[in-house]
C-alpha cells in the first residue's frame, strides 16, 4: 500500500487550464481546505510539468491530488508510476471528459465532494497499463477514436465545445471525412495470434476503464481490479452502418453486433500496415507497433 513512515502533506497539482480555464471555485475550494488543514498546492504552468511534480512528491512519499482532466491525470499516473514509490492518489475532476474518474470510478463531478474524497476518501489499489513505455490508467486505443482524439485536441479552443458536444462533433468529423483511412492491423493476445494477417477495423480499444471519450461504454464490462486488460475489436464495416452503430457504442450495448468481438487478456501486441495514431488516456501519438501490458493494483487511488 502506501509509503509508510512518511508524514508530509499531500501535494496538490492543479491545471489552470482545464474546465476551459474556470478554475475559480477549485480554487476556492483549496484554499479554505488549507486554512484547516496542512496541504501543499502548486499549479502547473507547462505541459509535462505535473508528470514531474508527481514523480517528485512519489519518491518522497507524498501523497498526490490531481485537480484536472484526462491529460493532467495521465501526465499525473506517469509520474507516480515511473517514480518507483507507492503513494495514494486523489482525483478531482475538471476537464472535459473525466471518463476514469466519473465513469469508472464513480468519483462525484461535484468539486467539494470531489476534494474531500481525493483528500479522506478509502485507498483502493487499481490496475494500470504501459504500452510502448507509456502508463495509462484508462485505455489506449488505435482506429477512428484514436483519429477522433486527434481531432479532439484541435476541437477545444473554440468556444462551447466541451464535454459530449466536443467528442461527439469530433467523432461526425472522422466518421465524415477520415473514415476511409481506418488502419490495416495484425494483433495478438498473451502471446496468441488472434487477427495474424492485416485487417482494416474501425477500432481496437485496450482498456481498464469501461468508458472514454466523454462516455462511450467501449468495454462495458472492465474490471479495473480484476488484473486483466478488456479489449474491444471493432472490424471495419460501411460508413452508414458505422453511424448508426455510434449510439450503440456509446450506451455499450454493442456486444451481440456481428462487427465486434470482445478478449480479455494480459498483453497485447498490435501491429499496423502504416504508422497510425494511439489515444493514451486522451493523450496522443503514432506509431507502427504497440505493445502494452497490464499491471495488477499498480496504483491507489482513494475513492
Amino acid at each position: 500500500m502506501e509509503k509508510p513512515g512518511t508524514s508530509q502533506p499531500p501535494l496538490i497539482i492543479l491545471n489552470p487550464a482545464a474546465n476551459r480555464g474556470d478554475m475559480v471555485l477549485h480554487r476556492s475550494l483549496i484554499a479554505s481546505y488549507r486554512q484547516r488543514h496542512e496541504l501543499e498546492y502548486i499549479e502547473t504552468r507547462l505541459p509535462g510539468e505535473a508528470q514531474e511534480l508527481a514523480r517528485q512528491a512519489a519518491q518522497s512519499g507524498q501523497a498526490v491530488v490531481v485537480v484536472g482532466g484526462d491529460g493532467t491525470l495521465n501526465e499525473v499516473i506517469n509520474g507516480i508510476l515511473s517514480s518507483g514509490s507507492r503513494v495514494a492518489l486523489g482525483i478531482v475532476p475538471a476537464g472535459s471528459g473525466n471518463d476514469y474518474a466519473c465513469n469508472t470510478l464513480q468519483l462525484p463531478r461535484e468539486p467539494e465532494a470531489a476534494l474531500e474524497r481525493a483528500l479522506h476518501g478509502s485507498p483502493v489499489e487499481v490496475d494500470a497499463g504501459i504500452v510502448n513505455g507509456h502508463y495509462f490508467i484508462n485505455a489506449f486505443s488505435v482506429g477512428l477514436d484514436a483519429d477522433i482524439a486527434v481531432a479532439v485536441g484541435q476541437l477545444k479552443k473554440y468556444p462551447l465545445m466541451s464535454g459530449a458536444r466536443l467528442y461527439y462533433t469530433a467523432a461526425l468529423k472522422q466518421l465524415l471525412l477520415g473514415y476511409r483511412h481506418c488502419p490495416w492491423l495484425t494483433f495478438s493476445i498473451d502471446g496468441v495470434e488472434i487477427v495474424p494477417e492485416k485487417q482494416q477495423f474501425v477500432l481496437l480499444a485496450v482498456s481498464n476503464g469501461l468508458a472514454y471519450g466523454a462516455g462511450f461504454r467501449v468495454n462495458p464490462q472492465a474490471d479495473y481490479r480484476d488484473g486483466y486488460f478488456d479489449i474491444c475489436a471493432f472490424s471495419y464495416t460501411p460508413l452508414l452502418r458505422a453511424l448508426k452503430l455510434l449510439p450503440v457504442l456509446q450506451r455499450g450495448e454493442h456486444s451481440s453486433e456481428p462487427e465486434v468481438k470482445f478478449y480479455r487478456a494480459k498483453s497485447v501486441r498490435v501491429s499496423s500496415a502504416l504508422p497510425a495514431n494511439m489515444q493514451c488516456d486522451g493523450e496522443t501519438l503514432r506509431a507502427s507497433t504497440f505493445e502494452a501490458q497490464v499491471l495488477p493494483g499498480a496504483l491507489i487511488v482513494r475513492i
